[in-house]
């Protein structure tokens, strides 16, 4: 079922046999732990026979079934008058659907941190790892979230797992650990398949994440203030997620707490002993071993620089901006892939760059260099102080789905990116620019974030969303707003979202990772 089970020990996906008609009505169905309800199929089959849920008592003459395991416990118990056969069933997987759409929102898991095992005091100590994590800044250290670490804690039973840091632009920040890099390559195999369309082979994977705590469930945020857990700031509070093969998502178990617990222990103490910048720019290899005390005890943990897979950096241009004034210039026109490459340098080298460094987040500088392109078809090197204007004041409140209060947060980010502009890369127009950020300009954007009257369409809809409790910060939510719109009566057809608007959750490091994976890929499988 696609949904896990907590509060009764190891979280876990229940089971759920159902016997129902095809387009008809569900007859009989029995939930249960994994594994349990295959010894019980005969049971729940001959007790749904003599009372069904709908209709008179009946046994029929053929079963379809997905499974060969159940098939063969029902052919060794039933009569032979019924048959049984083996096919796919996708009803069953629509039925289930429904199911879910229609439980009432009441009735789901309110998160929280503690859980059964799980105590005040492990989480307490979980905070204080994760909070110095986030100081150490590991995306800042690391180039690329292809830039991988393999980890190794043999007390814990982690043998070569692998560690990918993201957050190189100053987005989603965090951690995400594989059980191998073989599992690593075949989640990469996955995103492009989504890119094209086709069914995706995901894997399992456990993935922190810090978030702002405005973005918290609320039973969260009072958890956390209640036991007073330390956060490096506000946008740091750590959130840890087990991710399964089906993409479902779970709460941690509490070894896999003290497993992260240990890895934000480890990783700054790699990241101050070792030169893993370099490790990774010169392909050299780098090992270190650690010992951190973890609430649960003192453990040890190795960690190694994969190299072998890195990029060519040096084909990106030392002088981005006559880069992109080059690309502008162009008979064919601007070669977006390469922009968005150009961007992403920029962004790597501001979010290193003493400005961003007391900045909670400088991902917002990032919308303004999409915004110019797609919206007014500048690059960087043509953006002057109206266009950025414009894309303040009227193009984020009309696209970004951000509330008034974060108004400072892209204000001052801005200040930041065009200030190290101005000092880093000699841009002419840092000065004028900077005029367009100052005064009253967090006012200004606060006051035009508050007025529906600037909302685009999708906007609007996603903002009713999100004022009615739907988490349109998330595909899932999304979909169930979406569902929950197609059975109101509306005026105009719903146009089809696949993300929020522009949402600041939503990463850009994917684009400009596009056109060097394969490359990275093939040198990583070369040097193993």
């Amino acid at each position: 079922m696609p949904r896990y089970v907590t509060g009764e020990g190891e979280p876990y996906r229940p089971e759920m046999l159902v016997w129902f008609i095809p387009n008809g009505p569900v007859l009989g169905y029995e939930v249960g732990r994994p594994g349990e309800l295959l010894h019980r199929a005969v049971d729940t089959f001959r007790a749904t026979t003599l009372a069904p849920m709908h209709g008179a008592p009946h046994t029929p003459a053929r079963v379809r079934v997905a499974s060969q395991a159940l098939a063969k416990v029902l052919r060794a118990s039933l009569s032979p008058g019924v048959e049984i056969t083996v096919t796919p069933t996708p009803e069953l997987d629509a039925l289930v659907d429904t199911m879910f759409d229609d439980m009432d929102d009441a009735d789901a898991l309110v998160p929280g941190y503690l859980a059964p095992g799980i105590d005040a005091a492990s989480v307490a100590a979980f905070f204080r790892a994760t909070a110095g994590l986030y100081r150490a800044a590991p995306w800042k250290a690391v180039a690329s979230d292809e830039d991988l670490i393999s980890l190794t804690i043999e007390s814990l039973n982690v043998r070569d797992a692998v560690l990918s840091i993201i957050g190189q632009a100053g987005q989603s920040l965090g951690v995400v650990m594989f059980s191998s890099l073989d599992d690593f390559e075949q989640f990469l195999d996955a995103a492009e398949a989504l890119e094209h369309g086709e069914p995706p082979d995901m894997v399992a994977r456990l993935s922190l994440n810090f978030e702002r705590g405005a973005r918290l469930h609320p039973a969260q945020r009072k958890e956390a203030a209640a036991h007073g857990w330390e956060v490096a700031n506000a946008s740091a509070f750590p959130s840890l997620v087990a991710i399964d093969e089906d993409n479902v998502a779970r709460p941690p178990t509490a070894a896999e707490l003290v497993l992260f617990e240990a890895i934000a222990l480890a990783l700054p103490k790699l990241l101050r002993d070792t030169p893993l910048a370099r490790a990774f720019a010169g392909g050299q290899s780098v090992s270190h071993s650690v010992r951190v005390v973890t609430h649960a005890g003192e453990l040890e943990v190795t960690m190694r620089a994969l190299c072998g897979q890195v990029t060519d950096r040096g084909s990106l241009p030392q002088d981005p901006l006559a880069a992109l004034a080059q690309l502008e210039r162009a008979e064919d026109g601007v070669d977006d892939d390469l922009r968005m490459e150009i961007d992403d340098e920029l962004m790597q080298r501001f979010v290193a760059s003493p400005e961003a460094s007391s900045l909670d987040d400088a991902s917002t500088a990032r919308f303004t260099l999409d915004y110019a392109a797609s919206h007014l078809g500048a690059t960087l090197a043509s953006l002057r102080a109206p266009q950025l204007r414009e894309i303040i004041f009227e193009i984020i409140p009309r696209k970004m789905m951000i509330e008034p209060s974060e108004a400072r947060d892209i204000i001052e980010a801005n200040r930041a990116f065009f200030t190290f502009l101005g000092r880093e890369l000699g841009f002419s127009q840092a000065q004028a620019c900077l005029g367009v950020l100052g005064g009253d300009a967090v006012r200004k954007l606060e006051a035009a974030l508050s007025d529906p009257r600037n909302f685009g369409m999708a906007k609007s809809m996603m903002m009713e969303g999100r004022a009615r409790g739907f988490d349109i910060d998330t595909q899932a939510g999304i979909e169930a707003w979406m569902r929950e719109l197609d059975r109101k009566p509306l005026p105009l057809a719903l146009p089809q979202l696949s993300a929020a608007p522009h949402s600041p959750r939503a990463t850009g490091e994917a684009r400009a990772k596009k056109n060097r994976r394969k490359a990275e890929r093939k040198a990583r499988k070369k040097n193993r």
